[in-house]
């Protein structure tokens, strides 16, 4: 457990001021709490004792003034301390979500492809939540409890020292419990967090292979796996919870002998103390032990906050840009970089006439803007000896062809820097691609896989993810050139875009890719699906619409004659027959 980098944390998106804040009326609020009850029991006792003996020279007025005096005290800190807390809690996750949004954009594509499994949206959402959280639902009402229960053994010792010491005793007793207690509730929640990762691992393996599993009739054995990681976590779970139980228990039972030792100290001392000063300081004592119940509970929030910490603080590390300077927001639509020199945009969109809808915005700029080339070098082969070495940069197309299961999609995630090579280097103007951050490999490299994703939305805004500020037009004449002239901008793709057939899905990730008008362009068998016509226009509308993008196109062998013109060089897979070539004539024959 380490609280201290969840606090500092929290210190970098909160004011301090803020913090203490809110400490402090929750504090004062459990004071005139803990106050309230010792009083209103002297109170009522003193009545009923100056009842008894008849006695009218008593006055009542000051106790009670004092009794709904700390009553509304007691509401209203408690409600001013919630309206600083949860101020600083939205604050804290406002500025902590950002901070982590910032440091995952500069994750490298491994580093993002391996957190695919939802990882990193638990990062952005549950740690940053429970980091927030520390200040109302940690600080605040331990704070409190401390403060409270050194005020209590403070009276406790100034009235009677030896009932002092008892108590004392008795706090030691209970801390140790509550500390014991904590222990084993988060061993048991280890446990469960290995159980569910497990759980997880079950359920998107089994989501991933279905089609395998009900083809091999293998889906009850599936469903018997996830009912066991199910049980295995349910039963974690329920183990912490009754570690924690015990713990409040025994605190309870040592409250219990904690008020029953002030009973007998004070009344057995002489001489005795009244009755309604022991009754006061019994249940005086009793507030102290309520809050002091909270305390396993707080432990663990303490030790959860600190566990959340610890994983977030690689994404909200300060800022590290790639060159050195501050990194660029995208600019406004007709800005860019330009050169000093001429005034142009170093993009060279000056010259490019705006032919196309989807030129009406410039691409996003990231730290490594103006970077068109990607160079590979001794990059191997799968299945052969022979390695690729090869410059990327548009205007071109590059042809990777070969069978199934000749690596096209491997040589392609490593040219995106998704996947390691064993040997040889990818460099995207000079710098390792592997080592850049995904979005500053993004600004330059779009990788279109065979199965890319789709957001559970509509046509339109999945194409938005790549282009924010398109209007309609725009969307339109992209569908068009992928041939999705049909398909309404407000259909719904659904989850993965599962009510679309696989052509349309792979067409309007490609659609997507175009709106980003990337320099270099890496599409993955993007005509598997489709029909012969289809696929030729496809290959066809893709380098009109791109006219400066360097294309990679992995294709089957009997695709290639889909291509309208010869490509500039050729990589061809397939065992020993893998080779790199300058180019491929293709046929000019042409289905009808």
């Amino acid at each position: 457990m380490r609280p201290g980098r969840a606090w500092r944390l929290l210190r970098t998106a909160v004011p301090l001021r803020a913090l203490l804040t809110g400490m402090l009326l929750a504090t004062a609020g459990e004071l005139a709490g803990a106050a309230l009850l010792g009083v209103s029991g002297w109170f009522l006792t003193t009545c009923a004792v100056v009842t008894l003996q008849a006695d009218t020279t008593w006055s009542w007025m000051y106790p009670s003034g004092a009794v709904r005096a700390l009553a509304l005290g007691r509401t209203g800190l408690r409600y001013l301390e919630r309206l600083v807390s949860h101020r600083a809690l939205l604050s804290a996750q406002v500025a902590l979500r950002a901070r982590s949004a910032r440091g995952a954009a500069r994750l490298t594509a491994r580093e993002l492809r391996a957190q695919r499994d939802g990882t990193l949206l638990t990062r952005l959402t549950t740690d940053v939540e429970t980091v927030a959280g520390l200040p109302a639902n940690v600080c605040a009402p331990l704070g409190a409890a401390v403060v409270t229960a050194c005020l209590v053994e403070i009276l406790l010792l100034a009235a009677m020292p030896r009932l002092g010491l008892a108590e004392l005793v008795v706090w030691a007793a209970g801390l140790w419990c509550a500390r014991r207690a904590h222990r084993r509730a988060r061993a048991q929640l280890a446990t469960a967090a290995e159980a569910r990762a497990a759980l997880r691992t079950v359920l998107l393996g089994s989501r991933a292979a279905f089609d395998e599993l009900r083809c091999l009739d293998a889906v009850p054995q599936a469903r018997r796996a996830a009912a066991t990681a199910v049980t295995a976590v349910e039963s974690a779970e329920w183990a912490a919870a009754r570690a924690e139980r015990l713990g409040r228990l025994s605190l309870r039972l040592l409250a219990a002998v904690g008020q029953a030792a002030v009973l007998v100290i004070a009344l057995g001392a002489a001489p005795a103390q009244p009755v309604a000063v022991v009754v006061g300081e019994v249940l005086l004592l009793a507030a102290g032990w309520d809050l002091l119940e909270r305390l396993p509970r707080l432990l663990q929030h303490l030790a959860a906050a600190g566990d959340a910490a610890d994983r977030l603080a690689p994404l909200a590390a300060g800022e590290r840009p790639v060159d050195g300077g501050a990194e660029r927001p995208a600019d406004q639509p007709g800005e860019g970089p330009v050169d000093e020199s001429t005034g142009q945009p170093v993009d060279g969109s000056a010259e490019r006439p705006v032919d196309q809808p989807w030129d009406r915005w410039p691409r996003r700029v990231t730290a490594l803007d103006g970077a068109r080339c990607v160079e590979a070098s001794g990059l191997p082969l799968f299945g052969s000896s022979a390695t690729l070495t090869t410059t990327l940069s548009g205007p071109g197309l590059t042809l990777i062809t070969g069978p199934n299961g000749s690596g096209k999609s491997t040589l392609l995630g490593r040219l995106a820097g998704r996947l390691p090579a064993p040997a040889g280097t990818v460099l995207l103007d000079g710098t390792p691609v592997h080592r850049l951050p995904a979005g500053a490999v993004a600004g330059t490299v779009t990788l279109v896989e065979a199965d890319d994703w789709l957001a559970d939305d509509t046509v339109a805004a999945n194409l938005r993810q790549a282009a924010p500020s398109a209007d309609p037009a725009a969307l339109e004449a992209v569908l068009d050139v992928v041939g999705l002239s049909a398909l309404p901008l407000d259909a719904p793709v659904g989850p993965g875009g599962r009510l679309l057939s696989q052509g349309q899905r792979r067409r309007l990730a490609i659609a997507r890719a175009v709106l980003r008008r990337p320099p270099v362009l890496l599409l993955d068998e993007p005509v598997a699906g489709l029909d012969r016509p289809t696929a030729q226009a496809l290959l066809a509308g893709l380098p009109r619409a791109l006219p400066d993008t360097a294309l990679v196109i992995a294709l089957q062998d009997q695709d290639v004659d889909l291509l309208e013109r010869p490509p500039t060089e050729v990589v061809r897979l397939g065992g020993d027959l893998a080779a790199v070539a300058p180019s491929l004539p293709v046929p000019a024959t042409r289905a009808p």
